[in-house]
């Protein structure tokens, strides 16, 4: 296969655009999805609501006694920069010898497992394009889904001695289909695990070699840019619950682009390379933008957790509430 040339610095922009976008659905999504479950059970929403008011008094009342800072805003920067900065030098130090990426990668690869079977099993691809046919379960799995509706409906009107038949066919039915997924989705899984490893492997040369070097610039902008020393209640020592959000914004911009730009080119160069014997829809979904917003997501989550604990960032009450429930 001849190797791809490497993405232009227009089309890199372009994805860590629209990851960075499929990111912030992906979060108001989730909040969506929380409060929703919430509010089905008006006794907990109750105890919720009376639970947020009382630490939001707390937090207030605690504001209000704290002293104004003594430090002026450039200072107070200056000091959250360097506490951001010595905290992911530790995080993702230079040798390489970091338990955080570790730790991450195996939730990791789950999520994109899950996002690539789920797109093995549609017929189209993202572009709308009809997928090749490379196993006999793949055609007759897709054929059977674009009728399935037709099939119960079908099935639907027979006349059957009684209710326990009816539901056996409906079963039978369903189990071809399950039978027919798992069978094809089987066939997929050596050429993902192989893919996966590349990917885990490129990830990891970024955090391990590519990062290190630019935390502290990467830590300087984020700081600065959500002005997270400018805010009435502003400390030097931790970047506080109203702030955060300006704070994650900024630094999964910084980090979004520092992940496209490396790995972008370091995976479609070994996706594509004269060893490689890679399916076209697998290239393509491995360049989607779909795949920089999730790994994005799940790094992020694991990393705020960890500044938190180390007591630089203070998350909001839902915030703490969504990293728990997963």
């Amino acid at each position: 296969m001849t190797p791809a040339p490497p993405l232009s610095e227009e089309k890199k922009e372009e994805i860590a655009i629209q990851a960075l976008d499929l990111l912030e659905e992906q979060l108001q999504a989730r909040i969506v999805h929380y409060k929703a479950e919430l509010e089905t059970s008006p006794e907990l929403d109750a105890i919720t609501a009376q639970v947020v008011a009382q630490l939001k008094s707390m937090q207030a009342q605690a504001a209000a006694e704290r002293p104004a800072p003594r430090q002026p805003p450039e200072q107070i920067e200056a000091q959250q920069s360097r506490t951001l900065s010595s905290l992911l030098s530790r995080i993702f130090p230079v040798d390489g010898s970091s338990s955080f990426l570790t730790q991450v990668l195996k939730p990791l690869g789950r999520r994109i497992a899950k996002l690539f079977f789920e797109s093995e099993l549609h017929e189209k691809t993202r572009g709308d394009k009809d997928k090749v046919i490379h196993h006999a379960e793949q055609g007759v799995y897709y054929v059977l889904q674009r009728y399935t509706n037709r099939l119960r409906a079908e099935l639907d009107g027979f006349l059957y001695v009684n209710d326990d038949i009816r539901g056996l066919t409906f079963d039978t039915l369903a189990k071809i289909e399950r039978d027919l997924q798992m069978a094809f989705l089987s066939r997929r899984s050596p050429e993902l695990n192989q893919v996966m490893q590349i990917y885990a492997s490129v990830l990891t040369e970024f955090f391990q070699h590519h990062l290190p070097s630019r935390i502290e610039q990467m830590s300087k902008l984020t700081i600065k840019n959500a002005r997270t020393a400018y805010r009435p209640n502003s400390v030097p020592y931790k970047v506080l619950a109203d702030a955060f959000p300006d704070f994650r914004l900024e630094w999964e911009r910084i980090l979004m682009q520092q992940m496209v730009h490396f790995c972008g080119d370091e995976l479609m160069a070994r996706l594509t390379g004269e060893s490689a014997q890679f399916r076209e829809e697998t290239i393509k979904f491995f360049s989607d933008p779909h795949i920089f917003s999730e790994s994005c997501e799940v790094i992020c989550d694991r990393l705020y957790d960890h500044l938190c604990l180390e007591g630089l960032l203070d998350l909001p009450v839902d915030w703490r509430v969504q990293l728990a429930r997963e």
